[in-house]
């Protein structure tokens, strides 16, 4: 674990189509002072608009997670914040010129070669943890999230889906910054084609190909490359489940298990935790640190 919280070494600018909208989408990823935590940007408004990165700003909708703070919103924050978690920055402003983030291949691989590219700055404020003592568990009509105590944060995924090059899969880890980049890093969406054929001739979707998704006909994969893994799927479901329990504003110390579950099932089970006070506690805890406003994980700006 981390002791002391983390930032970016220096600015990073990128930039990609938007899935939904179909147009070039900014976004900076700056470096942000100790206890700031992480906070979205809509630098596209004026005046821009900020976004803190809590549970109660974020909404699940199908195929991905929003923050919002009144009307305005920005799509598909789980890629970025995943990378952010695996890779242990803390500390961030991340401007986004426009509603949504770019989906760029799919998965975290572009946002982690970034930060990895500029390095990370050490903030010497002491980085604290949610630290799980009792069970929470989420369900829906589909799965389950469990979450118990445990050292470290440990995920175990089950996927199972109807389809011939999917079927169930199971992956398993124990997270740290060299296995999230290695084993997780790189694992794609996936969407059926009869899903995207909807969804554009409704007008939800107006850019996107097989550069930013695996895509599914009724019987395999399209992409000309395949698959990175065979179980890329269940892998990028794991992405998206450190992703978004970086809701919390805060790591998070616990043994997670997620069957079939969704974004939505996902965002229940932060919520879940943030709000059963009496199921964990912060590590370092009070009795050890001198408690103080400014250390709580994600302020508002």
């Amino acid at each position: 674990m981390e002791l002391f919280q983390h930032t970016l070494a220096q600015k990073i600018t990128l930039e990609g189509e938007g899935v939904l909208s179909g147009e070039r989408i900014r976004v900076e990823l700056c470096p942000a002072p100790p206890n700031h935590g992480l906070v979205i940007e809509r630098a596209d408004l004026n005046p821009p608009v900020r976004i803190p990165v809590r549970p109660e700003n974020a909404l699940a909708v199908p195929g991905a997670m929003v923050l919002a703070r009144g009307p305005y919103r920005v799509v598909y924050v789980e890629h970025l914040l995943a990378a952010l978690n695996g890779l242990a920055v803390d500390n961030l402003l991340i401007r986004v010129f426009g509603e949504e983030l770019p989906l760029f291949d799919g998965s975290a691989k572009n946002y982690v070669e970034a930060i990895l590219g500029v390095g990370r700055r050490p903030q010497w404020s002491l980085r604290r943890y949610i630290r799980l003592e009792e069970e929470i568990v989420v369900r829906d009509e589909k799965g389950f999230v469990a979450l118990r105590p445990a050292e470290g944060l440990h995920l175990s995924c089950v996927i199972e889906f109807p389809h011939p090059a999917i079927g169930r899969q199971e992956f398993r880890l124990d997270l740290s910054q060299e296995r999230f980049v290695s084993e997780l890093s790189f694992a794609r969406t996936f969407a059926f084609l009869d899903d995207l054929v909807a969804l554009r001739k409704s007008g939800a979707l107006r850019g996107g190909s097989l550069e930013n998704a695996i895509v599914l006909d009724q019987h395999r994969v399209l992409n000309p490359d395949g698959l990175r893994t065979p179980d890329e799927f269940v892998r990028h479901k794991a992405l998206d489940l450190v992703g978004d329990l970086y809701l919390l504003g805060a790591p998070l110390l616990a043994e997670v298990e997620a069957q079939k579950a969704s974004h939505r099932l996902h965002l229940d089970a932060v919520k879940a935790v943030w709000e059963a006070v009496y199921a964990w506690r912060w590590y370092p805890s009070p009795a050890k640190v001198p408690f103080s406003p400014a250390l709580q994980p994600a302020m508002a700006v």
